[in-house]
């Protein structure tokens, strides 16, 4: 009695190769878009073109972004136009 023999061409799982290169676009990717999520708060907001209440013309601008200095909410405080838009808190007798 012959025994039976084992055959080398079994098919084992092969490893795969070449990943690499798709884990690094993907990696490019998100470091993409963290950059450009991050670039977009410090841009502002439009402020389109419209009529003021006394009747002048104001063209479309660009409007600056909220100051992340710590003191920024007292030097809004003490601006002039702070005093100007809130006289009563200042003239009161």
């Amino acid at each position: 009695m012959t025994q039976p023999q084992s055959t080398q061409n079994e098919t084992l799982p092969r490893k795969k190769e070449g990943n690499g290169c798709a884990f690094m676009i993907m990696a490019a990717f998100i470091v993409f878009f963290i950059i450009v999520s991050k670039n977009t708060n410090s841009v502002g907001s439009y402020v389109a073109p419209h009529d003021t209440r006394s009747g002048k013309m104001v063209k479309g601008h660009t409007r600056k972004s909220t100051s992340t200095d710590a003191n920024a909410i007292k030097h809004r405080n003490t601006s002039k136009g702070y005093h100007y838009l809130h006289k009563s808190r200042y003239n009161k007798k």
